[in-house]
């Protein structure tokens, strides 16, 4: 049984920001939460009574209301009834199940490879390819493309070690496409348990990758990396899911439980 109670609670983010728990303590649920404004049908795959309120800037704060009943969502929007979800930022999401069947599958160094990656059309994802450069110039001098395959030159010490750069080629993609997609409308990048078959080495790398002040889109990085939860006080906003008994968590930023997360 999936364990997607949380106690109600105030969950604040900055530009970064990592949330850690164990497995089954609500991590996914969140996220969908946080997500029900671009995707509301992630609410009701799952049907259950909750509510969730979102505030933003726009530039002025704004608020809006989301309740699910049963099979029923409705959403309320500076206490005004609206029938379709208000769309104040753009979410692009990565989840466990990205990872595990694109990093080996797929072809980094092509475009139809960055396109199924993303979730994109060839034409977005080659921008995508040809601005890696121009976002990235401490890791790549250049692209070239040879039809559909694609020749990176990568700055000699750009990265440590070749499986590193392997891997942190996917990384270098999503950060760009979610800079683009920033600079046209707020845009959130969520990704959920990213580091599944990663090293500590390379999860360090994409870490650091974010943490550039170049970029202006948000990051929630959800995780219970012994890597990322030493990496909290390098610009992270941190947060943690307590459990309360059967099926509950509590939402905290509080210093003395991500201590206690960090001793177990």
């Amino acid at each position: 049984m999936s364990h997607y109670i949380l106690t109600p609670g105030v969950l604040r983010l900055s530009k970064l920001n990592l949330l850690f728990g164990m497995n089954n303590s609500g991590k996914t649920k969140l996220l969908h939460l946080l997500r029900s404004l671009s995707s509301p049908h992630l609410l009701m795959e799952n049907p259950g009574d909750l509510s969730c309120a979102i505030t933003w800037f726009d530039p002025e704060l704004r608020n809006a209301l989301v309740e699910v009943r049963g099979r029923w969502l409705e959403y309320q929007v500076d206490g005004r009834r609206v029938a379709l979800p208000p769309r104040p930022y753009r979410v692009l999401s990565f989840g466990p199940e990205a990872y595990n069947r694109r990093f080996f599958r797929l072809k980094a160094s092509s475009v139809p490879g960055v396109a199924e990656f993303l979730g994109v059309d060839r034409w977005t994802a080659r921008t995508v390819i040809a601005n890696m450069p121009v976002m990235l110039p401490d890791v790549m001098s250049d692209v070239i493309f040879y039809g559909d395959d694609v020749k990176i030159s990568y700055r000699k010490g750009a990265f440590g070690g070749q499986e590193v750069g392997q891997v942190a080629g996917w990384f270098y993609a999503l950060a760009v496409f979610a800079e683009l997609q920033a600079r046209a409308e707020p845009t959130i990048l969520v990704l959920d348990e990213p580091f599944v078959h990663l090293h500590a080495a390379a999860q360090r790398h994409v870490l650091e990758l974010f943490e550039s002040a170049t970029w202006t889109f948000q990051v929630i990085l959800a995780e219970h990396s012994l890597t990322a939860y030493e990496r909290r006080h390098h610009g992270w906003s941190a947060t943690v899911l307590v459990p309360e008994g059967e099926r509950r968590s509590r939402i905290s930023q509080d210093d003395a439980d991500l201590e206690r997360l960090g001793g177990g």
